[in-house]
């Protein structure tokens, strides 16, 4: 055996002559028992990488193995990994020029708790390490017992470590069991479609990343440390903790890439994808309705040369969880309104992106001459054209803006000059101009008694709030409108750089007779708002019983906050003593604000509990936050915030 490996090691040596016969570096090899020692002698400064093979006749058979600069002109390294294998071969290759930093994109996970996480909020922090998991891994006593001790050590010093598990096998609750067995305290979250595993090119499920929160660049990827596979043995060479040390310290990240030594991350195999029968129909599915022409989003999807110039955008918007425009946690309900992308088909976008967005053959289903009634310039510029032209409008007076400056909210009432009692099966707000309004809503009696329900009133008819897709009341159900009612229109809005006029409307659609149950409209809210300037995770928390006496069908919820708004959470305790979350927003965001419907209406037995809590963040990590260094109290206006959490429901005879 000790022959061979000499015999091997002579062979190299020949190798590298050829390799490096016009470069100063050298590879040197200590001759003893395995493991092998290697020891890169060159220039201070110096890029290199150094690469193995285990059968040189193979074609294509040198892998990387190691990339360093090095820091003085002799360095040491040992491949643990020789350990495995019956014979290796070594080469040295020099760089001209450094490696190319690897920028990271922004993303945004769920972790085991249901909290958002988005990569680019943590952008104070002085590096962020992700590290590749499964439930396998997770359960690996020595793997949790250094990342207990790398968190330790360098937690205190500004280094966030998340833990991302991208089997396709594994759920959140499993996700939450991992997290209590290894009594870990780390955040773990959810790649269920893999776009970031995908995204990182991440292999296996003990890599780790390194990232430099100023630039967004990687500083060290690949292995913890030298131990192979799940050996019980001290290591020998600290990869992530000396690379941390090192990046900490201003010091060059001499050992910058390592090969990970987990098992492979099972990847969903990519399919064969087809601009013309899965992307257009999957963007004409999701994405039309607001990217059309006429329509609220800044680009249109006309056909396919307009997708493949914004290709990238749509990527980073994807990967960033901002597009769809969704915000409910997957794990809680069904919602007929969902527009979100499921994971097979964000991540057949994302794969067809990574490819070049490739036209091939087929019809673009997107451009006019193939779409068989073109995109109708759609809610907030018409009427929906699924509910029609409504039977009565109601129109505000002319109200006039002002260029610049902040508007007090306006109240302008008008009566519905209705000879009789009707029910109604849809109330449409339409913004006159939506340039200036940012959002309107229309009940009865004054806005302090619609939100704390004071009386027992159900004056609440219709909204248009940012993200609106109005659609007929539920099944069944209707809403009562009194003869002749005086209408409130609370209008909130802001100044363009011109000045401005709105004429905002509310179309009123008749039931031929009485529904065999009423809609009302109650919320769970607090006027108790106290968030000091700068908190970052300020708690607050509301409930309302929706009937003491009776059970009741609930169909629709909706929160509201403002810009300071972060997260938003509804929950039923039962009267025998369980509960549930019905609905869960870990990323609220005030620009669209969803109403969102259950596909089956839920039954509420009398004497439940309707629990909302959620937080704000008035931070300057809130990229919408309009002050970071005010103190915010309850109010009217965008810079003011409000706790409400909005029901939909209709009490059981």
């Amino acid at each position: 055996m000790r022959s061979y490996q000499l015999f091997r090691i002579s062979i190299l040596t020949w190798l590298l002559s050829l390799n490096l016969h016009a470069q100063s570096a050298r590879l040197l090899i200590e001759r003893g028992p395995a493991p092998i020692k290697l020891g890169i002698a060159g220039s201070v400064g110096g890029n290199y990488i150094i690469e193995q093979s285990s059968n040189l006749g193979a074609p294509g058979s040198w892998e990387f193995l190691l990339g360093l600069t090095l820091t003085k002109t002799s360095q040491q390294w040992t491949d643990s990994s020789s350990l495995m294998l019956p014979q290796r071969f070594y080469r040295l290759v020099s760089l001209a020029q450094p490696p190319e930093t690897t920028a990271i994109n922004d993303f945004r996970l769920i972790d085991h708790e249901g909290k958002s996480r988005e990569l680019y909020y943590y952008s104070t922090q002085r590096a962020i390490v992700l590290m590749f998991s499964d439930s396998a891994s997770a359960a690996d006593p020595q793997r949790i017992s250094v990342i207990k001790d790398l968190r330790d050590q360098f937690g205190s010093q500004g280094v966030l470590f998340w833990m991302i598990d991208a089997n396709p096998q594994d759920s959140r609750p499993s996700l939450t069991a991992q997290a209590t067995t290894s009594d870990l305290n780390l955040p773990i979250l959810h790649d269920r479609a893999q776009l970031v595993a995908r995204a990182l090119g991440a292999t296996a499920t003990s890599e780790v990343i390194g990232i430099n929160p100023s630039d967004w660049t990687v500083f060290y990827r690949g292995a913890i440390d030298d131990r192979v596979g799940s050996e019980v043995r001290p290591a020998t060479q600290n990869y992530l903790a000396t690379a941390l040390a090192n990046f900490l310290s201003g010091q060059v990240v001499s050992v910058s890439r390592t090969v990970p030594q987990g098992h492979s991350i099972n990847l969903v195999p990519r399919r064969a994808t087809s601009y013309s029968a899965d992307i257009a129909p999957l963007l004409q599915n999701k994405c039309v309705r607001c990217h059309s022409p006429g329509n609220i989003a800044p680009w249109t999807m006309t056909n396919y040369e307009a997708v493949r110039a914004f290709s990238e955008p749509i990527k980073t918007e994807v990967l960033a969880g901002r597009m769809p425009p969704w915000h409910a946690d997957p794990l809680y309900g069904e919602f007929t309104n969902d527009v979100s992308l499921k994971p097979q088909e964000a991540r057949m976008l994302l794969d067809w992106i990574h490819d070049g967005s490739p036209r091939g053959d087929g019809p673009d289903l997107l451009a006019n001459e193939f779409v068989s009634s073109p995109p109708v310039t759609n809610y907030p510029l018409a009427w929906p054209p699924e509910l029609g032209q409504p039977d009565f409008i109601v129109t505000i007076p002319r109200q006039s803006i002002p260029a610049t400056g902040e508007v007090n909210y306006k109240y302008p009432q008008v009566t519905a000059q209705i000879p009789s009692n009707v029910w109604l099966r849809a109330a449409v707000v339409l913004p006159g101009n939506t340039r200036a309004v940012h959002h309107s809503l229309v009940f009865t009696g004054s806005l302090l008694e619609v939100v704390l329900n004071a009386g027992g009133l159900n004056g609440f008819f219709a909204g248009y709030v940012p993200g609106a897709n109005p659609v007929a009341f539920p099944a069944g159900t209707g809403k009562f409108l009194p003869k002749n009612s005086s209408l409130t229109f609370q209008m909130h809005y802001t100044t363009t750089g011109k000045a401005e006029t709105d004429q905002t409307k509310l179309g009123l659609y008749f039931m031929q007779s009485p529904p065999p149950l009423e809609l009302l409209t109650r919320a769970a809210a607090t006027l108790n708002i106290s968030i000091p300037a700068g908190a970052q995770e300020y708690e607050r928390e509301a409930e309302m019983i929706p009937s003491a006496t009776k059970d009741v069908w609930l169909y629709e919820m909706s929160p509201h906050m403002h810009y300071r708004g972060s997260r938003f959470k509804y929950e039923a305790f039962y009267p025998n003593g369980t509960s549930e979350v019905l609905l869960s927003v870990p990323k609220y965001d005030f620009h669209w604000q969803a109403l969102y419907r259950l596909t089956e209406p839920k039954r509420l037995p009398a004497g439940t509990i309707v629990r909302c809590t959620g937080a704000f963040d008035n931070s300057a990590q809130n990229p919408d936050n309009p002050n970071p260094a005010a103190a915010v109290a309850f109010g009217e206006q965008t810079d003011d915030e409000m706790f409400i959490g909005y029901l939909n429901y209709s009490v059981i005879p």
